[in-house]
C-alpha cells in the first residue's frame, strides 16, 4: 500500500505550534474518491453508510490501513521491529553513586558511558544483521520527572506491552526516578503510528513490556514492586479482550537492602526467558512453585539458571524467533545448556549495562512487530 506522510499541527492556548504528521494510506494525487466507495460493502449510492458493517470489523484486521503497520509482539514468531534508547549522561549522573540503593544500581552507581554505548550498539548491529528493524528514541538530555532526574532512559521495554494492534502503557512501580518517563515513551510510540489501548491509572501499578510470552497465546507476569492486584487486572482486561490469558506469578521483593545475598526481582524477563516452543530459561528461586507446576503441566523443559549467573542476567536475554536468542556472553553454563537443547545462541557482551541499572539485553528492548500467528503449547500436547 502507498502510503503519504502529511503534516499538521497542534496549536495550543498560548499558541506554541507543534508538528505532528498523518501517514495517509492513499496518496493524494492518485486518489479517486469515487471509485473506492464502489468498493466497500457498507457503500449503496443515495443511501446511508450501512453503519452495522462497521460494527463487524475487527480493530486488528484495519489497525494496517488506518495506522500503517500491523503492531504487536506477541508470542514466540521472528521479531521483525524494535525501539530502543541508546544510552547518554541520564544513565551516569554522580547522583546515582551517592545513593545507589535508591536509583536501583550496583558498583556505586558508576558505569562507562562510552562503554555502554559501544556494547549497546553492538546489540543494535546483532539485531539488524538478523533482519530486525530498528527504531530509536533521542530522549532529552538531561531528562527530569515529577521526582527528579529520569534514570533508565535505555530500558525501554518499559515503555510498553505492544499487544496485537496497540500498546499498554506502563504506570511505574519501580523507583520514583522512572515516573514520567511514561510520558517520552509514549509519544515515541504515537509517533511510529501505534494505537494505545490503555494506560495504567488509578493506584494501580503495571510494567507488563517486561514480562514473557509463554507461547501465541499465553502471557506471563508477575505481582511484585513491579506490578499490584489492580495493576494485574487492567493488564489482563485488555489481554483477555484481545483473546490472550494472563499467567500471574508471585515473585519476592526488596524492603531495605538491595545488596549481597538479598535476592529479589522486578520483572518477569529476570527468572524467564522462553527460548523454544516448550523450553524455558529459568531461576526457580524467584517463583512460587504453582508456576513450576504449571510449566511441568504444560510439557515446557526448564533450563534452570545458577545464582551466580542470574546475576549475570542469563535470563534477561531477547528471542529472534522460536530457537534462536540472544544472551549475555557472561552466561557461560546457562548458554551451553541452551546449545545442547539445540537452541542457537548469539552472545553479546552487555555487562556494562549491569551496573548502571541491573539491567540486560530485553531491558533495552521494546518488542514492536513479531510474525504471526504464533505457535501454542497445544502443539506439545498432541
Amino acid at each position: 500500500m502507498a502510503r503519504e506522510r502529511r503534516r499538521f499541527f497542534v496549536v495550543d492556548a498560548d499558541g506554541n505550534r507543534t508538528e505532528c504528521f498523518y501517514d495517509a494510506p492513499y496518496r493524494a494525487d492518485e486518489h479517486d474518491e469515487m471509485k473506492l466507495l464502489k468498493t466497500l460493502p457498507w457503500f449503496e449510492s443515495g443511501k446511508p453508510c450501512k453503519n452495522w458493517l462497521l460494527h463487524e470489523i475487527d480493530f486488528y484486521d484495519e489497525v494496517e490501513k488506518i495506522w500503517g503497520r500491523r503492531w504487536g509482539a506477541e508470542g514466540l514468531g521472528r521479531l521483525r521491529e524494535v525501539l530502543v534508547s541508546r544510552p547518554t549522561e541520564n544513565e551516569t549522573r554522580p547522583e546515582y553513586a551517592i545513593e545507589p540503593s535508591y536509583y536501583y544500581s550496583t558498583s556505586k552507581g558508576v558505569a562507562d558511558l562510552s562503554k555502554l554505548q559501544e556494547q549497546f550498539d553492538e546489540y543494535i548491529k546483532v539485531l539488524k544483521e538478523n533482519g530486525v528493524r530498528v527504531n530509536y528514541v533521542e530522549p532529552p538530555v538531561p531528562a527530569i520527572g515529577a521526582y527528579g532526574y529520569l534514570k533508565n532512559l535505555v530500558t525501554i521495554a518499559g515503555a510498553g506491552l505492544v499487544v496485537k494492534g496497540g500498546a499498554i502503557i506502563h504506570r511505574m512501580g519501580l523507583g520514583a526516578w522512572q515516573r514520567g518517563r511514561e510520558v517520552i515513551w509514549t509519544k515515541a510510540l504515537t509517533a511510529l503510528n501505534i494505537p494505545i489501548y490503555l494506560t495504567i491509572h488509578g493506584k494501580d501499578v503495571g510494567e507488563p513490556g517486561a514480562g514473557r510470552w509463554l507461547d501465541g497465546k499465553r502471557f506471563v507476569f508477575n505481582s511484585s514492586v513491579v506490578a499490584n492486584e489492580e495493576g494485574l487486572r487492567q493488564i489482563n482486561f485488555i489481554l483477555q479482550n484481545l483473546g490472550f490469558e494472563l499467567i500471574v506469578n508471585h515473585s519476592p521483593g526488596w524492603i531495605e537492602n538491595i545488596e549481597g545475598g538479598n535476592i529479589g526481582t522486578s520483572h518477569t524477563d529476570m527468572y524467564l526467558l522462553v527460548a523454544d516452543l516448550g523450553l524455558a530459561v529459568i531461576y526457580p528461586d524467584l517463583v512460587d512453585y504453582s508456576f513450576i507446576r504449571y510449566l511441568k503441566k504444560m510439557k515446557v523443559k526448564t533450563i534452570e539458571v545458577p545464582t551466580k549467573e542470574y546475576w549475570e542476567l542469563a535470563v534477561n536475554g531477547v528471542l529472534l524467533e522460536a530457537g534462536k536468542v540472544i544472551v549475555n556472553s557472561g552466561a557461560k553454563e546457562t548458554i551451553a545448556a541452551l546449545r545442547r537443547e539445540g537452541v542457537d545462541v548469539i552472545e553479546v557482551d552487555f555487562t556494562e549495562s549491569h551496573k548502571f541499572a541491573i539491567a540486560g539485553l530485553h531491558c533495552a528492548t521494546c518488542e514492536l512487530i513479531r510474525d504471526q500467528p504464533s505457535p501454542t503449547l497445544e502443539e506439545l500436547q498432541k
